[in-house]
């Protein structure tokens, strides 16, 4: 039997169901349009630096995502796996394009996207991803945050309409870049929809409410619902 490829997860503390990590997303995404078969391994926070280790002896830093190769050797870090299958599966859809340009045209939206995309919601998402964990993960997620941010647990989710206007705000060029109906780079999906697609599922699974008003109703129109819809294809 062919060794299964494995990608290791994050998932909440409560219910070892809800897989909401963007970097896992990502990578996820990029298996999906690649159309390779692989097993989850759920891991909530506490379980990733003894996990991941004891399965792929090589990663010494263990991070999600994780994917474990045929040889046994663990693959870290979204951007990491995404080329590696694009290298092994040059025949299968394409993540980066086809030359050195569109790669970092796509490289230079991801960066957009971590800027400007990111803060807003993971400003939004905070409160309610500390209460998907059980005691310890939500423990251990509230002290790394404060940490992280330097501030105490009640600054770290700011103001709510503050954030609403910020992500729309930023949201702006990407809206306009969508109009087009096709995908961001054009008639087909690549690296630049999973990053900003990532973020998406990222904020709708820990915070829907938020993710409906502040995303799919952020302008008067259907540009982004129907990105939205279009992308669920690339979705299980």
């Amino acid at each position: 039997m062919t060794p299964t490829l494995r990608l290791f997860e994050l998932v909440d503390g409560k219910t070892r169901t809800i897989s909401f990590s963007p970097a896992v997303w990502r990578a996820k995404f990029a298996l999906n349009h690649k159309k390779v078969t692989y097993e989850s391994v759920p891991l909530t926070f506490l379980e990733i630096p003894t996990a991941i280790p004891s399965a792929c002896p090589n990663v010494t830093a263990p991070t999600v995502p994780t994917l474990q190769l045929e040889s046994g050797q663990g693959l870290p870090d979204s951007l990491a796996i995404a080329e590696y299958l694009e290298e092994k599966y040059p025949d299968r859809p394409l993540l980066f394009g086809k030359s050195p340009s569109e790669k970092n045209l796509q490289r230079f939206f991801e960066s957009y996207v971590q800027s400007k995309i990111h803060p807003a919601i993971q400003r939004m998402v905070f409160q309610d991803m500390y209460d998907m964990q059980d005691a310890e993960n939500a423990h251990y997620f509230r002290m790394s945050r404060e940490k992280s941010s330097g501030r105490p647990y009640q600054e770290i989710a700011g103001d709510r309409n503050a954030n609403l206007r910020e992500l729309k705000e930023n949201l702006g060029l990407i809206h306009t870049a969508l109009r087009s109906g096709g995908w961001i780079l054009g008639a087909q999906p690549g690296w630049a929809d999973f990053v900003l697609m990532a973020s998406f599922v990222w904020f709708n699974a820990c915070s829907p409410k938020d993710f409906k008003e502040g995303i799919l109703e952020g302008f008067d129109d259907q540009v982004i619902p129907n990105y939205w819809i279009k992308v669920q294809q690339y979705v299980y």
